[in-house]
């Protein structure tokens, strides 16, 4: 039997159950409005072999977030909205038979089931710093010779300066600042959640939701999707507060329930995902290329780390950028005088 037409269900149905929707794209919108990076430049820290690669392909690689150097990252934010939901659950009684209750239950199982048993939807992350010298970034990368590469951002959180793109025309490209006070973590899911379960606890709300249930856009599976789907763009950004120092931004590439890139045919053409190898295993990652084919990575400035000769370096680094057609770059060494 087909499903029923928009048309088919009540309207007041209809209008209520859209309010909600309008809801949960009003508070997504609403925590991506965050003050701008301080500079027009984002720094990613990367080996020389890095470093050879994105000049020479004009491409960027966002990396499968299980794969990052410390993959606990993903579970510590998990673990932020675990919390969340449990003390919501803990003290909100609602009768077995309510959607609120249905749904924060929902979320918090599925969630579980993503994470304990690595079901994560694909989620690709390149990670940046506000500062191009950091010495805890060259103790990562730079004790065999490392690089900070700058990248031109505008002042629009969520673009970079000239336009990259995925490589998959299903997935979208999105800068995030990293968060790191556990409280406002909290405090960012709450926001979240509970405008939606305020919304949901009404009656007309309750039936309306029940009334449109079944429908494709409108229903409680779509609802769930959705919220799960604001929720994870979320605690991608969420990191321990040991980490403060890195002032870390984050490209997230993925592909989103509310904005999508490009053409989706369902799956006949595959993703197309490249692999790596890393510490003897393989990485799974995805390309971010120039929105247009002749034009270049916005790449502003390069930094040798401190553990090279500073000249040879700032030689080597010109060279390689004038054989590959990359105007403007601001080239120099580290002033950090430090042995590893």
């Amino acid at each position: 039997m087909p499903p029923k037409l928009l048309s088919e269900y009540d309207k007041s149905a209809v209008a209520s159950a859209g309010a909600v929707f309008k809801q949960i794209s009003t508070v997504h919108e609403r925590q991506y409005s965050y003050e701008p990076p301080p500079n027009t430049i984002l720094y990613h820290y990367t080996s020389a072999e890095g470093l050879k690669g994105i000049i020479e392909s004009n491409e960027l690689w966002s990396t499968s977030a299980y794969y990052l150097n410390d993959s606990a990252e993903m579970f510590y934010g998990y673990d932020v909205l675990k919390e969340v939901l449990d003390q919501w659950l803990s003290n909100n009684s609602r009768s077995e038979d309510s959607i609120t209750l249905g749904l924060a239950r929902q979320l918090r199982s599925s969630f579980q089931d993503l994470f304990e048993k690595r079901l994560l939807k694909p989620v690709y992350l390149t990670c940046f710093c506000e500062e191009d010298n950091l010495l805890s970034q060259w103790r990562a990368y730079g004790q065999s010779g490392g690089y900070s590469i700058g990248f031109r951002v505008l002042p629009k959180v969520g673009v970079f300066g000239e336009r990259l793109v995925p490589e998959p025309n299903i997935y979208t490209c999105r800068w995030t600042r990293v968060e790191y006070e556990r409280t406002k973590q909290a405090e960012i899911c709450r926001n979240i959640l509970d405008p939606i379960f305020a919304m949901l606890d009404e009656p007309t709300m309750t039936q309306a939701m029940r009334a449109v249930s079944e429908h494709p856009f409108l229903g409680y599976q779509k609802l769930f999707t959705e919220t799960m789907d604001v929720l994870l763009e979320e605690i991608v950004r969420f990191k321990s507060e040991a980490f403060k120092v890195e002032k870390e931004w984050r490209a997230v590439v993925r592909q989103r329930e509310s904005s999508k890139q490009g053409t989706d045919d369902g799956g006949k053409t595959p993703v197309p995902v490249h692999f790596r190898t890393s510490r003897g295993t393989l990485v799974p990652y995805v390309k971010l290329l120039p929105w247009k084919q002749d034009k270049k990575l916005p790449i502003a400035a390069i930094r040798s780390g401190p553990m090279l000769d500073s000249t040879m370096a700032t030689v080597a680094i010109t060279m390689m950028l004038d054989r590959n057609r990359f105007p403007f770059v601001r080239v120099q060494g580290s002033d950090i005088s430090v042995r590893f």
